[in-house]
């Protein structure tokens, strides 16, 4: 990718990981088309306790996106339990001219997720954004071919991990 394109990138990432909410997670679902971790309720998936319906399905909506089909089966588009499974972290690809395409789509879903979040939730917590930028991170990694699918995964299942390690200490 161009330098100048790259960095335009960079920026719009940032942008995204700056709209974040609420750790509180309550849905479940499978890993179909999800983001990361096994104990993963998604900071691109969390729902407020109130809307949680209406918000529930228009980000489903914008994640069945058929732009995001280059990279559906490749990495988990949203956070949930059971997100990474054996399958995603034994990938060693990396990303084609195709599923990069599908890669900067993702990234614009995410920040459409988040804005509705945002809308409905009010701020998010300190850790969620740290959370959401280091997952910003790894995804530009991948999309520069500086991670394969199966490293990316791993990464976000770690992040993940902490991320749910931290929101439940919080609340002991």
């Amino acid at each position: 990718m161009r330098r100048g394109a790259f960095a335009a990138l960079l920026c719009a990432a940032a942008a995204i990981a700056g709209c974040a909410e609420s750790p509180s997670h309550q849905q479940r679902q499978p890993a179909a088309a999800s983001t990361p971790s096994p104990s993963a309720r998604a900071p691109e998936a969390a729902q407020p306790p109130t809307s949680k319906g209406s918000t529930d399905s228009h980000v489903e909506q914008l994640f069945a996106d058929p732009r995001l089909d280059p990279i559906r089966d490749k990495v988990p588009l949203i956070l949930r339990a059971g997100a990474v499974t054996p399958a995603l972290l034994a990938n060693e690809e990396k990303p084609t001219p195709a599923e990069k395409q599908a890669i900067k789509v993702w990234m614009s879903v995410r920040e459409q997720a988040q804005q509705i979040q945002l809308e409905q939730r009010g701020p998010p917590s300190q850790r969620l954004v740290r959370t959401r930028q280091q997952v910003t991170q790894a995804i530009l990694q991948l999309y520069s071919g500086d991670l394969t699918y199966g490293q990316f995964a791993k990464r976000i299942q770690i992040l993940d991990s902490e991320y749910q390690s931290a929101a439940r200490q919080m609340h002991q």
